[in-house]
């Protein structure tokens, strides 16, 4: 029989890992900044291509 290879007492809180419908709901975008990421995002995959 097999053992385990991690450790069972650990408690898992399931409240840690729970999104509600209304933290979804009430959240704001922040559009600016998430468009910056995706462009740095390409730019810098277009700048390590190597052609």
């Amino acid at each position: 029989m097999e053992t385990p290879d991690h450790k069972t007492d650990i408690v898992f809180d399931e409240n840690l890992y729970t999104i509600e419908w209304s933290d979804i709901e009430n959240a704001e975008m922040d559009y600016e900044n998430y468009l910056n990421t995706i462009e740095n995002f390409w730019r810098e995959d277009f700048e390590e291509d190597t052609f």
